[in-house]
């Protein structure tokens, strides 16, 4: 008995989706960038905006293009999952220097922690699938163990990653739990048809 199949999402089902995590990226990225109230945009505005673009915005639109199948969406997939690590590595750079600016010690709260952990940990997955996975020059891209490491271990950061934007909201906002769950709301509709 061989591998489980599964059909690529339709491309209605997965205009939707792209739609949703990508305006998710941008409004929620804006939103949590001007976070406190009236704060405005200012230096740290870039930390949260990059990487709900990248982890989100870019990162959920290459997990679901995957899903779609086939050559091209799987080098579309490797794309934009690189250059959603680019914008979250800006990301990671402003935080970083934002807290040397303000003289604070860097990665103590919960959402550092998670948020650092979901960034190092992509790191690993994007450089497997691009040296033993890639359909043109992979070295190992039939091999049905690495295929599964890559997509699990991919999904699982992702997952992380997303869990850091809501704790990074709430350290922004405080316990407005209303807010947090409809920031939240686009994540886990999507969720299944990307993380599954």
């Amino acid at each position: 008995m061989g591998p489980k199949m599964t059909a690529p999402i339709p491309t209605g089902k997965y205009a939707t989706l792209l739609g949703t995590v990508s305006a998710h990226a941008l409004f929620g990225g804006y939103y949590a960038a001007t976070r406190p109230e009236g704060a405005g945009w200012r230096f740290f505005s870039w930390h949260p905006m990059l990487m709900m673009v990248g982890m989100v915005g870019m990162m959920g639109a290459a997990a679901l293009t995957k899903k779609r199948g086939g050559y091209t969406n799987t080098k579309l997939h490797g794309i934009m999952a690189w250059f959603g690590m680019l914008l979250a590595g800006c990301g990671l750079y402003v935080i970083y220097q934002n807290k040397e600016n303000m003289g604070k010690a860097h990665f103590t709260t919960f959402h550092a922690k998670v948020g650092l952990t979901a960034f190092s940990g992509c790191i690993l997955p994007g450089v497997a699938g691009a040296v033993f996975l890639h359909p043109d020059f992979g070295i190992d891209k039939q091999n049905k163990i690495y295929r599964s490491v890559h997509k699990y271990a991919s999904r699982a950061l992702l997952l992380l990653a997303w869990t850091a934007t809501i704790s990074g909201l709430k350290t922004l906002i405080g316990d407005d739990i209303q807010t947090l769950i409809i920031f939240a709301a686009p994540l886990v509709l999507v969720a299944p048809f990307t993380l599954v």
